[in-house]
């Protein structure tokens, strides 16, 4: 049976070595989270529970070497991690990428072995070597081919053997949010000769690197990544001065799943929607009052122009919880049935004395005119003339 051993990780607990497919969809930040994460396996930065034992290089190739080196340039002054900028040189290798052949391109993988290998007490630590993105650095006639991706697979896993490998590319645009639909854009064959596969995914303002297919058990199935700015002003190629955002991300164990993390931020988005609710109608109903134009239920419904059941169950709520109060409106005063109560807002005081008491404030109880029906106006009896009266008084003594 063998001596059991654990897996050769790069992210202990997380990612093992191999050949590795990240894909994430376009504008999601690959870069600006993969190079950070790259700096934690060189054992330069990132959270302590997922720097490895032993560091090792990383060769890092690109299509834009001014991002990295931007992205590198936020970390290094402004992550708090205590480092500088020739450790990094020493750990980090930076290659421009040229869009060629695989087995060409496959061809210095010797070469980083030799310049990038460390050995520690007579174990071989060789370097990580990126590509990103796959389009970027290997060409190809059609990336929907299924041997062309074999072919590709094969030459990475042969040339870079014992090597690790991450191939960065897109998801296929097909693909829903939810990692368990995402695929990497291309040929199935990519993912299937794969090692392991990973997903780079947003929710709302959060990123997740999620582990797919892969031939280890690991502690974590994702990682959380938190995104940074920072703003320095930089010359251009005339000596202009401008300022410059640069952005990374840091990545760390979650605390929550990435499930009951998107159930939270559910939850308080229905907090926030029920919040957003009860201000606008207590704010309805207290305006309306105050300008003698009192709203029913009904009236409220037309006034908080939101869901309407959503709205029904909030006024209920108000009402047992005695911020809104129904004040009814006599029989014989109202103008029709529908009008039979309208609702009145109460602020702290009224309502702690309201609660005790069960009194409203007198001006809240009072019926206001647009609620009730105009009083009938007495009719004055016609005013008698002299000559009515003398007739009168002649008729008395007859």
């Amino acid at each position: 049976m063998g001596e059991v051993t654990p897996p050769n990780w790069l992210i202990p607990g997380f990612l093992a070595d191999g050949v590795t497919v990240i894909a994430g969809t376009h504008g999601v930040g690959k870069s600006t989270s993969l190079v950070p994460l790259c700096l934690t396996i060189a054992g330069i930065a990132g959270h302590p529970e997922l720097r490895p034992r032993q560091w090792r290089h990383v060769c890092f190739c690109t299509e834009d070497a001014g991002q990295i080196k931007r992205i590198l340039a936020g970390i290094v002054g402004f992550g708090g991690f205590g480092i500088n900028a020739e450790t990094v040189r020493e750990r980090f290798h930076l290659v421009e990428a040229k869009r060629l052949n695989p087995a060409f391109v496959a061809e210095v993988a010797p070469t980083y072995r030799e310049m990038f290998s460390r050995t520690i007490d007579g174990v071989e630590v060789p370097p990580l070597t990126i590509f990103d993105t796959k389009s970027a650095c290997f060409a190809a006639e059609d990336e929907n081919s299924n041997s062309e991706s074999s072919l590709l697979m094969a030459t990475l896993k042969q040339n870079f053997g014992g090597m690790s490998v991450w191939l960065i590319t897109h998801v296929a645009k097909a693909s829903r949010n939810d990692t368990s639909g995402l695929t990497a854009r291309g040929a199935s064959a990519l993912e299937a000769d794969a090692n392991c596969t990973a997903f780079l995914t947003a929710e709302g303002e959060k990123r997740y690197l999620v582990l797919g297919k892969r031939r280890f058990e690991p502690r974590w199935p994702e990682l959380v990544f938190e995104s940074h700015l920072a703003t320095v002003p930089a010359k251009d190629a005339w000596g202009n001065v401008e300022m410059v955002p640069l952005r990374w991300s840091t990545a760390a164990p979650p605390e929550t799943s990435r499930t009951e993390a998107k159930e939270q931020a559910a939850d308080d988005a229905r907090r926030d929607e029920a919040d957003a609710v009860r201000c606008e109608i207590l704010d309805a109903v207290q305006t309306a009052w105050a300008v003698g134009e009192p709203l029913s239920r009904r009236g409220v419904r037309g006034k908080v122009r939101r869901n309407v059941a959503a709205v029904n169950d909030m006024v209920e709520l108000l009402v047992c919880e005695s911020w809104l109060v129904e004040v009814t409106v006599p029989t014989k005063e109202r103008t029709n049935n529908r009008r039979s109560s309208f609702l009145v807002a109460l602020i702290t005081p009224e309502r702690m004395v309201y609660m005790e008491s069960g009194k409203l404030p007198d001006a809240k109880q009072v019926i206001p005119a647009s609620w009730k029906k105009a009083p009938i106006p007495l009719v004055p009896e016609p005013e008698s003339t002299s000559e009515e009266n003398d007739a009168t008084e002649e008729d008395i003594s007859h």
